[in-house]
């Protein structure tokens, strides 16, 4: 369990149950770990390993522990500090034209993994506009029958995205909400 999450339970939680807690965690993602990677792609277990598994097992272990939505809130609060932490970068590379250009050039990329299922409808300086159909997220959370955290990582976007000063990232649907795609587009702009 990486440390600041060993921190953050130790500040929610009493010590008795943050210690419960993190034994629960590291024996649930160690069976999610022998579970999954007999089923998915390597570049696929890695992104699950390093960002999918881990806020899973957080959930369903606190979620042993305490009532589900009281569960959803902490994983929520763990969560969206950490991409906030993460979003800095993004909005350093928002704020000029090369840095939009770079992001735009690493996403469309990124949107050639095995890890989702994208068409890329526009790709130029103006704007990256993209639909995915199938996500690596959605479909561990609902293999662990968790759709509400897909929920999670969906809203994490807008905390990643949604304060760039180049780009305005505008979504519409998500798979995670229960739509038949997730609609992205990052439009170039001038404040």
């Amino acid at each position: 369990m990486p440390d600041d999450m060993k921190t953050f339970l130790y500040q929610t939680f009493d010590a008795k149950t943050a210690d419960s807690i993190i034994k629960n965690y590291s024996a649930m993602l160690n069976e999610m770990h022998s579970e999954q990677e007999e089923l998915l792609s390597p570049s696929q277990f890695k992104l699950a390993k390093t960002r999918i598994l881990i806020r899973i097992a957080l959930y369903r272990s606190i979620k042993n522990h305490t009532k589900g939505e009281d569960a959803l809130a902490h994983t929520k609060k763990y969560f969206y500090a950490k991409v906030k932490a993460a979003s800095k970068l993004v909005k350093f590379a928002g704020k000029s034209e090369l840095g939009c250009t770079l992001f735009r050039k690493a996403f469309s990329y990124g949107l050639r993994a095995d890890t989702w299922i994208s068409a890329i409808k526009k790709n130029d300086k103006e704007s990256l506009v993209f639909d995915i159909t199938k996500c690596l997220y959605k479909d561990l959370c609902d293999f662990y029958k968790c759709p509400e955290l897909c929920m999670m990582f969906c809203d994490g976007d807008w905390l990643a995205f949604g304060d760039m000063e180049k780009l305005k990232f505008e979504r519409k649907y998500t798979l995670g909400y229960g739509d038949e795609l997730c609609d992205f587009k990052f439009t170039k702009q001038s404040r």
